[in-house]
């Protein structure tokens, strides 16, 4: 048996130094680029919403998540703008977004015969609200405030949550019995005399 080694020959090269792969590679790449800045520019001068739908999207995310005593409107405010942001770069989601918010003004103009943020019982609005729970935009709309909502460090201390105590020790130091609403139980004293009879 005899084993053969066979040299490696040196690729040619075009005339240019650029081989056909590589030249195929950079016009797509370039076109792709392209693109990409012409569509974000064009989406930089529209708004996806007017002023109407962004005040019916604000009071939405105030009836989806309502703590009144706890967070002040320009929390709220933040929300509707990272959902105004998010559908900002997408098309199919602007779109969904408005038909979404003028099927919620259109049903409550056929129930109450007004907008949905002129309607002033809050149990009202959450009823025109139900209808609509289970469709794509309010969950986008319902998912983004519970995360900017609950997972915001700066607006825990409203809900009086300490946040992670691992990096404290753990939660036997560290909030393990502050809750207040359950009722004092008997001390250890009064719990051993009733067992020692």
């Amino acid at each position: 048996m005899t084993i053969r080694f066979h040299r490696l020959k040196k690729p040619q090269q075009d005339h240019a130094g650029v081989s056909r792969r590589m030249f195929l590679m950079t016009t797509a790449m370039a076109g792709v680029t392209t693109s990409t800045m012409i569509a974000s520019a064009g989406c930089a001068f529209a708004s996806p919403l007017d002023d109407g739908q962004s005040a019916t999207l604000l009071r939405m995310v105030q009836d989806i998540y309502p703590h009144p005593d706890l967070l002040d409107v320009n929390h709220y405010q933040s929300i509707a703008d990272a959902v105004i942001a998010n559908a900002d770069g997408d098309t199919a989601a602007a779109k969904n977004l408005r038909e979404g918010l003028a099927s919620i003004d259109a049903q409550s103009q056929v129930l109450f015969g007004s907008d949905y943020i002129a309607i002033e019982d809050p149990d009202a609005r959450e009823g025109v609200l139900r209808k609509f729970q289970h469709d794509g935009f309010f969950q986008g709309v319902r998912w983004t405030a519970y995360f900017a909502i609950y997972n915001n460090v700066d607006v825990w201390p409203r809900f009086g949550y300490q946040g992670s105590s691992v990096e404290h020790g753990g939660y036997i130091d560290r909030g393990f019995s502050d809750i207040t609403f359950v009722p004092q139980g008997p001390s250890l004293e009064v719990r051993m005399a009733e067992v020692k009879g």
